[in-house]
């Protein structure tokens, strides 16, 4: 296929994506997952000529990822290209899965996050096996990125326990067709505070969570204003820490014996999310000792590093191969950014892959009105094709 070809192939590709529901259950509980999305392309990829496999989540079997790879007649260099396949709920959409086109925007639930991006992984894969690229394309494409990852730790393993080696990973994350070359990682730490319970109007033989509750909140908000007085990253916001969820009391008249508070702490590259429960327990200890009879639980219940591209070696080779290949596609020179939230790209690059981020992109992502742009989705299979071409073909 040409240019064009290539180009209305990943426009047609997205809307039949959008017309498949994947939202994922682990948002909504009811929702089919990812196994009808994966067998359908499943069958496209193989009859591209790839050998597809399907790795169901061992904690869920409605969570499918799907591998294909197919090695070329030349030898080169191995490349992946990675997708997700769930989305968020459709909650207050109207035909949410019926894909609809106004003016220069594909409308529908996952069009731009990120069923879009998937849409032009495919498309060029088809394309690469269709010319005989040298090397190997391995499509991965991956079940429950918008909540625990767990379809990227099922194919990751998977992929390990096989011995593949991979020289590159592309995330077609929506960057606006941008080079997302870092993000922020995260950690989230409940603290359960305990104390008393008594009758509201007898408070001095209580021993009064609500107060600490109060008290760790406070020092919650002014830890997170030194933070964003720090250094920062030049293409990231600050770090931050907020708490997310609180509660404490079960009923009027009743001084609270418990509280319950989950932190997020979001990180920069270069920091640990594993000092993240350090940093609250500083925050949980004088909350304990300003109040006797008060105890705390404080526990990391879940950690994802920062990602930073590497400044040199195959990732930033191919970025400037993709580059120059966006540009030649009709799009202007990529801006190197950075991302506030957390991508799977952390993940590749900690397995041992050097990893690079783009993909068309839109608006209303996680909202009622999601779109994506027309012409990014036709010009980033172009894009990838001509790059991942050059590439495979460039470590001979």
């Amino acid at each position: 296929m040409d240019a064009p070809d290539l180009g209305h192939a990943a426009v047609d590709l997205t809307v039949a994506l959008i017309g498949i529901d994947s939202v994922s259950p682990s948002l909504v509980p009811e929702a089919p997952g990812e196994a009808g999305i994966a067998a359908f392309l499943s069958d496209r990829l193989g009859t591209a000529g790839y050998a597809v496999r399907l790795i169901p989540a061992a904690s869920d079997p409605r969570r499918v990822s799907l591998v294909a790879t197919r090695t070329g007649s030349r030898p080169g260099r191995t490349v992946v290209l990675n997708g997700h396949l769930d989305t968020v709920g459709v909650e207050g959409m109207t035909d949410p899965f019926a894909a609809r086109i106004d003016g220069d925007r594909l409308y529908g639930r996952g069009a731009s996050d990120m069923k879009g991006g998937v849409a032009g992984l495919v498309v060029a894969a088809e394309h690469l096996a269709a010319v005989d690229a040298p090397g190997t394309i391995i499509v991965a494409l991956v079940a429950d990125e918008e909540d625990a990852s767990v379809g990227a730790e099922a194919v990751l393993h998977d992929l390990a326990a096989r011995g593949q080696r991979m020289d590159l990973c592309l995330v077609a994350e929506p960057t606006w067709l941008d080079l997302a070359v870092a993000h922020r990682g995260y950690a989230v730490v409940e603290v359960e505070l305990r104390g008393r319970a008594a009758h509201s109007s007898q408070p001095e033989t209580a021993v009064d969570a609500m107060r600490g509750l109060g008290d760790l909140l406070t020092g919650i908000r002014d830890a997170d204003d030194a933070l964003r007085r720090r250094p920062q990253h030049p293409l990231i916001p600050s770090g931050s820490l907020m708490a997310t969820v609180a509660r404490a009391g079960t009923a009027p008249f009743t001084v609270a014996a418990s509280a319950h508070v989950v932190v997020e702490r979001r990180t920069l590259p270069g920091e640990s999310p594993a000092d993240a429960l350090g940093e609250v327990r500083a925050l949980v200890e004088p909350v304990v000792s300003a109040t006797t009879g008060v105890t705390a639980d404080t526990r990391l219940i879940l950690s994802r590093d920062a990602w930073e591209m590497d400044a040199s070696g195959p990732a930033s080779d191919f970025a400037d191969e993709l580059s120059a290949a966006l540009v030649s596609a009709g799009g202007s020179v990529p801006a190197r950014v950075g991302a506030p939230y957390w991508m799977e790209s952390a993940l590749w690059q900690e397995a041992g892959v050097p990893t690079v981020v783009c993909g068309p992109a839109g608006g209303g992502l996680h909202a009622v009105d999601e779109w994506v742009d027309l012409a990014q989705v036709e010009r980033f299979p172009v894009a990838v094709a001509d790059a991942v071409g050059r590439f495979l073909a460039g470590g001979v």
